[in-house]
């Protein structure tokens, strides 16, 4: 069956209850931890963001988090302990990093495969380094990610080996397929939605991932849904990876939520139509906190506005009106994830 591995051990997938699969307690830009103007106090934070999850789950059943955040983009295990150990909602940690175009530190950069695949193995069977210190927090999850992120630059160009993913995110998305071999553990995605435009960057994802030995249908694509093109989420599917309905709430490269909802919704009913019901799960890619200077480039993030409730009083309906009922939300919310996230360390 497998254990669900979170930050404060393992759980069985009964346990799990409802699963949000990508959220951020803490989300920052490379570099943030060495300013001293994004400094912030770990009690008060982790006391706020347990409170926060609490209040879901006694009104909504949520059971477990999975903080996708990246090692570069503010992963702090002190953090997640302490989140973990003051809510009632399972916290599962994560090991990965993000695109070479914002992240990736130049010392992993100089890294090969070889090296990265145990770097990962260690972050999910030993702990996790941070601040020259190994914690005793172990991460349930590999993050890959792809393209130009944040999209200033369009589409990812097309590189020598014909994809459009970078050399370097190539090294590191070959590692974690090498890693989820050894391991048996679940991937989670990032993709650039522009890059839908003119590839299917799950799909190159996957071509990576399973070259090194990784199993598919342990795989979560990220950001389909942003930019959905059915054929192309069809395309993943046949594969047998999974699909992250994110950005719930988040107009990300739309003019409201409400236009990328509908969007979303009437995909998730084609998806569901042809029978892909268990390749589903439901998240927002929300910030609990965002550590920043609040320079004005930065502007608000529409991560951090979007309310908890979001999803089941507001995204919720919207489904209900393409026929997509309890039954249909308990497979996305708690199966699915459930056994995706379920693996016994190798």
């Amino acid at each position: 069956m497998g254990k669900i591995h979170t930050v404060l051990g393992e759980i069985d997938q009964a346990d799990a209850g409802v699963m949000l699969t990508h959220e951020h307690i803490i989300y920052a830009n490379p570099g943030a931890d060495l300013d001293h103007n994004t400094i912030y106090d770990v009690d008060a934070v982790s006391t706020e963001v347990a409170a926060s999850l609490d209040d879901t789950k006694a009104r909504f059943g949520l059971g477990t988090m999975v903080d996708l955040t990246a090692n570069e983009l503010g992963r702090n295990p002190e953090t997640l302990k302490k989140t973990a150990q003051k809510s009632r909602v399972h916290i599962i940690g994560t090991t990965g990093f993000f695109p070479e175009r914002i992240g990736i530190p130049y010392h992993f950069r100089k890294q090969d495969v070889g090296y990265m695949a145990d770097f990962f193995v260690r972050d999910l069977t030993v702990g996790m380094a941070y601040a020259n210190k190994l914690w005793d927090v172990r991460a349930g999850v590999i993050k890959i990610a792809t393209g130009s992120s944040d999209g200033h630059e369009g589409q990812t160009p097309v590189q020598e080996s014909g994809l459009r993913i970078t050399p370097i995110e190539e090294q590191i998305v070959r590692a974690a397929g090498r890693a989820q071999a050894r391991t048996g553990c679940p991937i989670n995605t990032h993709t650039e939605p522009s890059d839908f435009e003119v590839t299917n960057p799950g799909i190159e994802q996957l071509d990576l991932l399973t070259a090194e030995g990784a199993d598919p249908t342990k795989v979560l694509i990220g950001h389909a849904f942003v930019h959905p093109n059915l054929d192309q989420m069809v395309e993943i599917c046949e594969r047998g990876a999974m699909l992250q309905i994110d950005h719930i709430g988040i107009p990300w490269r739309h003019s409201s939520a409400d236009e990328l909802d509908e969007l979303i919704a009437k995909h998730v009913a084609a998806l569901v139509e042809r029978g892909y019901l268990s390749q589903l799960t439901f998240s927002y890619d929300r910030f609990f906190h965002w550590q920043h200077t609040g320079a004005a480039a930065e502007g608000d993030l529409q991560n951090e506005a979007v309310k908890m409730d979001y999803l089941w009083e507001f995204f919720v309906p919207r489904l209900a009106k393409h026929g997509f009922g309890e039954a249909e939300l308990k497979t996305v919310l708690v199966d699915n994830p459930a056994r995706l996230f379920a693996w016994d360390r190798k």
